[in-house]
């Protein structure tokens, strides 16, 4: 199978996309549809579904973690809750 990226092997694209949300069966059938094209409109459209995603999950963190460091200001300067 061949990877658009050279640096990049199989076994490490799927490692990547698994760490980015994929789920196993969703990895395979990236590798299946689209390992083997340079670029296609799949292979994009599945990238950026799954970069949204992504980030969809670090924006909801960065909430709690924003509420989180709210609350430690008001604690340390004696603020209410």
């Amino acid at each position: 199978m061949k990877v658009t990226i050279p640096e990049i092997t199989d076994k490490e694209l799927g490692a990547l996309l698994k760490s980015s949300g994929m789920t196993d069966e969703e990895v395979r059938a990236f590798l299946e549809r689209c390992g083997n094209s340079s670029c296609c409109a799949e292979k994009v459209r599945i990238l950026r579904k799954t970069r949204r995603s992504l980030l969809d999950l670090i924006h909801e963190k960065q909430a709690v973690l924003d509420k989180l460091d709210n609350l430690i200001w008001c604690t340390e300067h004696g603020g209410e809750l």
